[in-house]
């Protein structure tokens, strides 16, 4: 999927229209660097949500959902642009991967044109054997690659169902 959608994973208030506005209050700026830092435990976020939000109360309702939505929406803009990133260099990835097998093809092809010469042939197939194991590495390294993107979208789906919860 080129792009996400907010609603996708999120089932709380519009995010549509709260722009960068998540920027400008400091508590949740620092939320959603939190939120979008891969090496913290995503539930260990709720008491630090929680409490941003401030405890429910009649009549306060829509500020507390409100708050909760800039989180999500600054959260989602953040996870979304590494998720581009990620898919940008996937593709980075598979041109790389693409050229290695183009120039490996050009190498076999100037092997068998240079059957003639020994040292030719042999610096050749040196070359060969480089780009190859080149190519199987990163072949090797591909799932890992691959797997970015959708475990960034795992993230920001346990990060949503966090904040759907703490809605009103």
């Amino acid at each position: 999927m080129p792009a996400l959608s907010p609603a996708s994973v999120w089932d709380g208030p519009s995010i549509d229209g709260l722009g960068d506005e998540w920027q400008r209050d400091a508590a949740i700026a620092t939320l959603v660097r939190r939120a979008a830092d891969g090496s913290i435990d995503p539930a260990s976020l709720e008491p630090e949500a929680s409490a941003l939000a401030g405890p429910v109360q009649k009549g306060a309702e829509q500020e507390h959902d409100r708050k909760l939505a800039l989180v999500f929406a600054g959260t989602f803009q953040t996870l979304d642009r590494q998720r581009t990133a990620a898919i940008a260099s996937i593709e980075r990835y598979a041109q790389h991967q693409r050229a290695m097998r183009e120039r490996i093809a050009a190498a076999l092809r100037d092997l068998d044109a240079a059957s003639a010469d020994a040292a030719r042939a042999q610096e050749i197939k040196a070359a060969i054997a480089w780009d190859r194991r080149i190519l199987d590495d990163r072949r090797r390294a591909q799932n890992a690659v691959c797997e970015q993107p959708a475990r960034i979208e795992q993230r920001l789906g346990q990060i949503a169902r966090m904040l759907s919860a703490l809605l009103s």
